[in-house]
């Protein structure tokens, strides 16, 4: 069936109009995209504690950034990220980063952060801690410029070992023998103790130990000696000839004589011992220098122990003269008393 030339026209006519109205439509959409587009934006900028006030065509936040003059350091934060783009009224936030030195396993590295506190910066650095493990500062602790965060790692380890027990030295005195020497009686041997025990390492190094348990293996034995308390044997030389001493004892020296004048009713001539009373013969206090005692006394010469006198006690020594006259001149002294050898 042919159609005739009225309806031809007519469908040519609708077609023509609906191409015009796409086309006016396109152009409506082109012209609001391009006006859009080029709309200038109101944009805050807070960076270095300060607010930075400026209007800039709808461009990406890092390009917005370089229009402001704000140059961004190696760390530096920027919110929202530069690849980003301004919309509406926008605020750009930079957040500087703070040069810090991170310590760990051995190592420093120099780096910059924006924190901000410690435990920010070690999870940025990949840093895995185990629940032993130190950080000083503390993870809480905010980022200051130049800050040095330290990581100690820390360790522990139980071991079982043997440890030497030692032994202790035992000393009897023995009078018979010079002061100064010694004679072993029993030789020591050490003890055994087995141990269990907790180290632990702060990066590496043993810093402190616990003992867990422990048990005697082995006793110790102590080791026994005989050590001498006797003084040795001196010279002392005098005008009279040498003599041979062990001790020597100062002593306050007075006199007397064997007559009735120093002596009373008991004199008879003879000391307590027995001992006939001429010069040499000395009294003096028997828990202090034994009866029999061979002495020299300063001033006085070779004597023996051979009396006692009641006023003759402790430090005291009683020298015997010929005459109350010589008594009298010898007096009150203070003398060195020589304890000679047998």
């Amino acid at each position: 069936m042919t159609s005739s030339p009225c309806y031809r026209q007519e469908r040519a006519s609708v077609f023509f109009e609906r191409r015009r109205e796409i086309a006016l439509v396109s152009c409506c959409v082109v012209l609001l995209v391009t006006g859009f587009a080029g709309a200038a934006r109101e944009i805050r900028i807070i960076v270095d504690d300060e607010v930075i006030e400026v209007t800039a065509p709808a461009l990406r936040v890092g390009d917005i950034l370089k229009q402001a003059g704000v140059e961004l350091r190696d760390g530096d934060k920027v919110t929202p990220a530069l690849s980003e783009r301004a919309r509406g009224r926008s605020t750009i936030t930079v957040t500087r980063a703070v040069p810090v030195e991170l310590v760990v396993d051995g190592s420093e590295t120099q780096l910059r952060s924006t924190g901000p506190m410690v435990k920010h910066v070690l999870a940025e650095s990949g840093i895995l801690l185990r629940p032993e493990d130190k950080v000083s500062p503390g993870m809480e602790a905010g980022l200051t410029p130049d800050m040095k965060i330290k990581v100690t790692r820390v360790t522990s380890e139980v071991v079982v070992r043997q440890v030497r027990i030692p032994y202790r030295t035992e000393e009897r005195p023995d009078s018979g023998m010079d002061r100064g020497k010694s004679q072993l009686i029993r030789s020591g041997v050490e003890g055994l103790r087995e141990q269990k025990v907790r180290i632990t390492y702060e990066d590496g190094k043993v810093v402190n130990e616990t003992v867990l348990a422990g048990k005697v293996l082995r006793d110790p034995v102590s080791k026994v000696l005989k050590v001498g308390t006797r003084n040795p044997v001196r010279t002392l030389l005098t005008s009279r000839g040498s003599f041979r001493y062990r001790d020597v004892k100062t002593m306050t020296a007075t006199a007397y004589e064997p007559g009735p004048t120093s002596c009373g009713k008991w004199a008879d001539g003879y000391t307590a011992i027995g001992l006939k009373a001429v010069p040499g013969i000395v009294a003096v206090d028997p828990k202090v220098i034994p009866l029999r005692t061979k002495l020299y006394v300063e001033g006085y010469g070779p004597a023996i122990a051979g009396d006692v006198g009641g006023a003759i006690k402790g430090n005291r020594i009683d020298l015997l003269f010929e005459t109350v006259e010589e008594a009298l001149r010898y007096g009150r002294r203070r003398v060195k008393v020589y304890i000679l050898e047998p």
